[in-house]
């Protein structure tokens, strides 16, 4: 799966989300996307990729629900780094090895 780049803002000049949503949940009024910046703190939760020679951060931490409406695709990342990014995210997601939890 590549996963979509938006824009969310008026000028278009470059990505500031990322979607995680599976594409068969398309028609949702709502996506979940991550915010995408140039500069932000780099964490184990986060990840880097690169888009037209420009080197971004994809806060997998701070996803949320943004209506489709406000979202312009800007294209979509290659497979690899979408799975990169799919992978931090699943750490989120992640259940403690402690049976008793």
């Amino acid at each position: 799966m590549n996963l979509p780049v938006y824009s969310s803002t008026a000028d278009n000049r470059g990505p500031n989300l990322v979607g995680l949503q599976h594409p068969a949940l398309a028609s949702l009024p709502t996506r979940l996307v991550c915010p995408l910046r140039e500069k932000i703190a780099l964490t184990p939760l986060r990840e880097v990729i690169l888009w037209n020679r420009k080197k971004y951060i994809v806060a997998c931490d701070l996803i949320r629900p943004i209506n489709r409406r406000a979202l312009k695709k800007l294209g979509a990342l290659d497979e690899e780094t979408s799975a990169r990014i799919l992978q931090t995210f699943a750490r989120l997601l992640a259940m403690p090895e402690d049976p008793d939890f």
